[in-house]
């Protein structure tokens, strides 16, 4: 039977990073990638909004993700890394996951990685300062709020918190000694 291990933070926390270095040092493991699952999934369409009604986290709906690791539990022994903002917070979730690490992140770092991945993603100047200001207004009028929210909550939830300010490399340490102590 597979062990499955819930990997949340905030977008910037690195949690894709951490999974595939993790998924690297771990024999017989395997990670699934939340945004891998975005065009079978459902998920609040204004995030603001979502929040002033009281952010139920259960309305983020990833059906194929959850029967993916239904699958994967029922396979052979292996450690089955997922990606999930949320840990064990969505109900859809929850009964699958084993063990939640939350990676925090200071909100300054997390703007940082953000801005420094718009830019390496977008090498065209004029598209590029468009997308910095759209960033940096986002963050201003919700981001904040919404990166404060989701990362205590999910937190809370967690089985183990990790600073996530330290290097990919240490964070997947941390992360496999933790899965190595449990197993």
């Amino acid at each position: 039977m597979a062990y499955v291990v819930a990997v949340s933070g905030i977008s910037g926390a690195g949690k894709t990073s951490v999974i595939r270095r993790a998924s690297e040092i771990l024999e017989s493991s395997v990670g699934l990638y939340f945004d891998d699952y975005a065009a079978a999934s459902t998920y609040p369409p204004d995030l603001m909004e979502w929040v002033e009604r009281g952010a139920n986290v259960d309305e983020w709906q990833t059906p194929q993700l959850a029967a993916d690791l239904r699958a994967l539990r029922e396979g052979p022994d292996v450690v089955v890394l997922v990606e999930e903002p949320f840990g064990k917070l969505r109900r859809e979730m929850a009964g699958l996951i084993d063990l939640a690490i939350h990676l925090e992140v200071p909100a300054d770092v997390l703007l940082a990685r953000r801005l420094m991945r718009r830019i390496e993603e977008q090498r065209d100047s004029k598209t590029l300062i468009a997308r910095l200001e759209d960033d940096l207004r986002h963050h201003l009028a919700a981001g904040r709020k919404l990166d404060a929210l989701g990362s205590a909550e999910a937190a809370k939830a967690a089985d183990v918190v990790i600073d996530a300010t330290m290097s990919i490399d240490e964070i997947a340490e941390r992360v496999v000694d933790e899965i190595r102590r449990r197993l």
